[in-house]
This record gives structure tokens, C-alpha cells and sequence, in this order.
């Protein structure tokens, strides 16, 4: 599978963004790995969203017009960065209140 580089960008953003605003809210805005181990597992978490299902129709889409909410039900950053969440959430365990 080739890889839409600017649709991945934009995906690593959401993800960058969700993984500050997650930090902010953990005891001594801290996370359990340090900021150049946290690029890493930022870079994964972008490419496990983009290999999902949604991501991949959208990227295949032609028209792409309206595809988000018709798919999922809410927009293209409120579909990334919830995934994002929940995939931080799973990996760290932790119990978020975002």
C-alpha cells in the first residue's frame, strides 16, 4: 500500500496534538516515556490510524466530499484524534478524562 504522504502528515498532527493534550493532564504533565521515545510511538500510532479501514476508504474515495460524516458520524480531526485516545489510552493504561 503507497502511502498518501499528506493525508499521513495530517494524521501525525492530530495525533502529536492529542498526545500533548493527554500529557497536560497526567500527574506532573508527564507521560510513562520520555519526549524523544514519545516521537516514535507518536509515528506509530499515525500509521496504525492510517492503515484502519475509514482512513484507507477515504484515501481511495474520489470525491471524498462529506465521507467522514457519512462514515463515521463526525468530522475528519474528531474521528483521528478519538482513535488516537483510545489507542494512548489502551497502550499506557490510562484512564482518561479528556
Amino acid at each position: 500500500m503507497q502511502t498518501n504522504k499528506e493525508l499521513f502528515n495530517y494524521i501525525l498532527v492530530h495525533v502529536s496534538r492529542t498526545w500533548e493534550r493527554i500529557r497536560l493532564t497526567q500527574p506532573h504533565q508527564e507521560m510513562p516515556m520520555d519526549n524523544i521515545e514519545s516521537v516514535d510511538f507518536i509515528v506509530v500510532v499515525a500509521d496504525r490510524i492510517y492503515e484502519t479501514d475509514v482512513i484507507q476508504g477515504f484515501a481511495n474515495d474520489t470525491t471524498q466530499q462529506d465521507y467522514f460524516v457519512n462514515t463515521t458520524g463526525v468530522l475528519s480531526d474528531t474521528y483521528i484524534e478519538g482513535l488516537a485516545s483510545s489507542i494512548i489510552e489502551k497502550e499506557f493504561h490510562l484512564n482518561l478524562v479528556v
